[in-house]
Parts: structure tokens; C-alpha cells; sequence
């Protein structure tokens, strides 16, 4: 690796970091399978993406001073910071919570707008009566 050039490089560390946005919505998706849809444990799948985003951020790891020493302008994003597991479980955590708010806000809505609509048909049921 220390023999490719520079822009080789750079594209691998793109692509790394596509690997773990990937691997983050893999996650969201067997999350929702999980909570919401019931599905099957066998059907539910975090170990590829865990272990594609655990290679991702090892990677990571090594290409950004790989490519700072070819006189290459990389840096680390914060969550790359990170060690391995925290990474993972942070990963897990947005995924988890990602899932729970846009569940929360779909059903809060609706059920806002039924029961305003219930108080209004009642309210006016009232003050016609």
C-alpha cells in the first residue's frame, strides 16, 4: 500500500468512507426489520455491515497518515477519532435512534390530527346541540 501513488490513495479513502455510510444504513434497515416488521433473527443481519464498517475504520486509520506522508492534505473526521469499538456502538446507537425518531414523528402527527379532528367534530357537535 505505502507504493501507491497518491490519488489511489485518496480514492480508497473515499471509498472507505462510502463503506461505512453504507454499512450505517445496512444497520438502520436491520433495525427497523427487527423492532417494527418482526422479522425472523436469521433474517436480521448486523454482522456484514459491523465487520465492513470495522475494516472501513481500520483502513481509515491507515490511509489518512499514508496519505499526509505522500504530501497528500487528509484528515481524520471525528468519528474516525474514535476507537474501534466505540465506533461500532456509536454506529449501532444512531441506527437505533435514527429508526425510533422517524417512527415517533410519523405516528405523532397522525394521531395529532385525529384527535384535533375528534375535538373539533365534538366541540362543534356541542355548540350546535
Amino acid at each position: 500500500m505505502p507504493m501507491m501513488p497518491l490519488e489511489d490513495l485518496e480514492k480508497a479513502l473515499e471509498n472507505n468512507r462510502s463503506i461505512l455510510k453504507t454499512s450505517q444504513q445496512q444497520m438502520r434497515e436491520n433495525f427497523v426489520k427487527e423492532a417494527f416488521e418482526y422479522a425472523a433473527p436469521w433474517l436480521v443481519n448486523y454482522d456484514s455491515p459491523t465487520q465492513d464498517a470495522i475494516q472501513a475504520h481500520l483502513n481509515i486509520n491507515m490511509l489518512i497518515p499514508l496519505i499526509n506522508l505522500k504530501g497528500g492534505q487528509a484528515n481524520f473526521e471525528k468519528p474516525e477519532t474514535l476507537n474501534v469499538q466505540t465506533r461500532m456502538e456509536l454506529m449501532r446507537n444512531i441506527a437505533e435512534k435514527s429508526v425510533f425518531m422517524d417512527q415517533l414523528s410519523a405516528h405523532n402527527h397522525v394521531h395529532t390530527a385525529i384527535a384535533m379532528s375528534f375535538v373539533l367534530v365534538v366541540l362543534l357537535a356541542l355548540v350546535l346541540l
